[in-house]
């Protein structure tokens, strides 16, 4: 995997692999801001937490110490002299007494003397009782504690032997009850001389208290496990610690809206306190400035981005054009090659690479000028040697064919041949090299009228032409080489007589010339030769191998076939592209 993803880099342009790498170090330093960011703010949870958790901290020892204060008021109370002292003489009075009516109602200022102190506002109610007709109720709302929760104080209140209990409130009795019984202290009798219950409205003392609590739009939340003391506000389907946690903190979601809960347990009271607040309220700031951190970022990288990638093609440019201009040259096109690149006045690498670049082709081009015009000349040399070497063959032939008639006495088919041997030679020693297909063919049947006289009983000629053949070019002297061939190694070798056939036609956008005889064939291996031109040839002319010649020298497609099977004859064939006659030729 990784040595096919290293080669894909490899294989990569370079402008891709500059900003693939840039891309990648932004990728790299926006991850690593992105992980610093969230560890900011990992430790901004924290000493938000740490915060929170103080302020809850202090507001539970407000709380507390103001139930406190109402454990100390009846203690007070109790512990008072005068309020002993009285409390000792209503035990001795007779109930139905006058004095004892008079006592309670002395009992009573000096109870309420107590409750002129601002300390002492928690207070909602004071209940005193004896067990016989004292039952007094002083305080704000006056309020007599049911009979079931004085029922149910009892047992704890006699355990406690005249010290502080205190009861929860609940659905039965929603306010908080301390209370003690109250217990001769002269001479540490300890006779009980009544009880003493003070009750306390916890929602209204925790409501007075609340607004300590520095955060903004906060719900804070009291509970016991099976009590909600105080909820200044509720968050709908907000779930809140279990009761017994000792402390903690949470980021909860409760719909499309985030809170930070921060909560603690009081050994003290047993009562838990849960402070919520809109996290976006404290973090809000935060969270902006972080979204401004990461547009910032986005904006850097948009702007490097775009930055770089001018950079690259800066660099690039010069290097794709020279790659184009290479691909140009491929073609062979040094001018358009030369044209395609810009040249700019910069002295880095890359232009004095175009530079070093243009002059190179500029030198090529001029080399292959200079080249191509030798090369012409070497052509047209060339053709004329070919057509020279060609010609004598030819003569030599014909006039041999001309002696063994005249010593045969053959006069009037003598001078037939030489009227038609007259006929090639014009046309052969012509000076423009080229003919019209027609003219060519005419050369061939005239070339086979003078060879009919010689192997009339040895060999049979057929001429097939079709097309328009007047109508295109052709280089002289391609054809009449084939059927000498084909007399040669055909006619001549063959025990039976032989047939030449000789066509010309047009076959789609190219001439063919074809030339087959019936004689004795080649085996493999001297038809190997023969189209690799290194047969060697058997008589003094110039044969196949000089007509395939002439052919890449005029013509870029021109087609050269040569087939034979021993005992089944040989067919030549040449394709030459159809090219319209023209008086001077190509």
């Amino acid at each position: 995997m990784w040595v096919k993803l290293k080669q894909k880099y490899y294989d990569m342009a370079l402008a891709g692999k500059v900003m693939l790498v840039f891309l990648l170090f932004l990728l790299i330093f926006c991850a690593v801001s992105q992980t610093v960011l969230q560890i900011c703010l990992s430790i901004y949870d924290e000493k938000l937490y740490e915060k929170s958790l103080q302020e809850l901290d202090y507001f539970t020892q407000e709380v507390n110490r103001s139930l406190g204060e109402i454990k100390a008021l009846s203690t007070d109370i109790a512990m008072d002299d005068e309020i002993q002292e009285q409390l000792t003489a209503l035990r001795d009075m007779e109930e139905a007494d006058a004095a004892y009516s008079l006592g309670l109602l002395n009992l009573r200022s000096l109870i309420t003397s107590k409750f002129n102190t601002e300390a002492n506002i928690n207070v909602r109610s004071t209940d005193y009782y004896d067990g016989r007709m004292a039952d007094i109720l002083i305080g704000v709302k006056v309020e007599k504690v049911p009979d079931a929760v004085r029922a149910e104080l009892e047992e704890p209140l006699l355990a406690a032997r005249g010290g502080i209990v205190s009861r929860d409130p609940d659905d039965s009795w929603p306010y908080y009850v301390a209370g003690r019984n109250v217990l001769e202290k002269e001479h540490a009798r300890l006779t009980y001389l009544g009880t003493l219950l003070l009750t306390c409205d916890i929602e209204r003392l925790i409501g007075r208290k609340v607004s300590s609590l520095e955060a903004e739009h906060a719900s804070l939340y009291v509970y016991t496990d099976q009590y909600m003391l105080y909820q200044d506000e509720t968050v709908e389907e907000l779930s809140l610690p279990e009761y017994g946690e000792e402390k903690g903190y949470e980021i909860v979601r409760v719909g499309k809206q985030r809170y930070f809960m921060c909560w603690l347990y009081s050994p003290a009271t047993g009562w838990m306190y849960a402070n919520v607040f809109p996290y976006t309220e404290i973090y809000g700031q935060i969270w902006t400035a972080r979204m401004v951190l990461l547009v910032i970022i986005f904006i850097m990288a948009a702007v490097f981005i775009m930055g770089m990638k001018s950079l690259i093609g800066t660099i690039t440019r010069p290097l794709n054009e020279l790659t184009e201009s290479m691909k140009i040259v491929e073609t062979g096109d040094f001018e358009g090659a030369r044209a395609y690149l810009t040249l700019e006045e910069r002295g880095d690498e890359t232009g004095l690479l175009q530079r070093e670049f243009d002059t190179m082709l500029r030198r090529i081009n001029e080399l292959i000028e200079e080249n191509y015009e030798k090369q012409l000349l070497l052509k047209d040399t060339s053709y004329k040697m070919l057509r020279a070497q060609i010609n004598p063959h030819f003569i030599y032939n014909t006039l041999n064919t001309i002696n063994w008639m005249v010593k045969w006495n053959k006069n009037e088919e003598v001078s037939r041949l030489i009227v038609e041997f007259g006929k090639l030679l014009r046309s052969s020693f012509a000076g423009e090299p080229f003919a019209t297909v027609e003219e060519e063919a005419e050369s061939v049947e005239g070339y086979i009228a003078i060879q009919t006289y010689r192997y009339k009983n040895r060999g049979d000629f057929i001429v097939e032409k079709s097309g328009d053949l007047e109508k295109y070019q052709t280089p002289r002297m391609i054809l009449q080489p084939l059927v000498e061939n084909a007399i040669y190694y055909g006619i001549e070798d063959s025990l039976e007589k032989c047939t030449v056939r000789v066509t010309v036609k047009e076959e789609g956008e190219y001439i063919l010339y074809e030339v087959a005889d019936t004689g004795p064939g080649m085996d493999g291996e001297t038809l190997q030769a023969v189209r690799d031109g290194t047969v060697k040839s058997k008589g003094n002319g110039i044969g196949l191998a000089n007509i395939r010649e002439r052919l890449k020298l005029i013509f870029d497609d021109a087609g050269f076939a040569v087939e034979s099977e021993p005992g089944q004859g040989t067919t030549v064939r040449i394709r030459i592209p159809k090219v319209e006659w023209k008086e001077k030729g190509f």
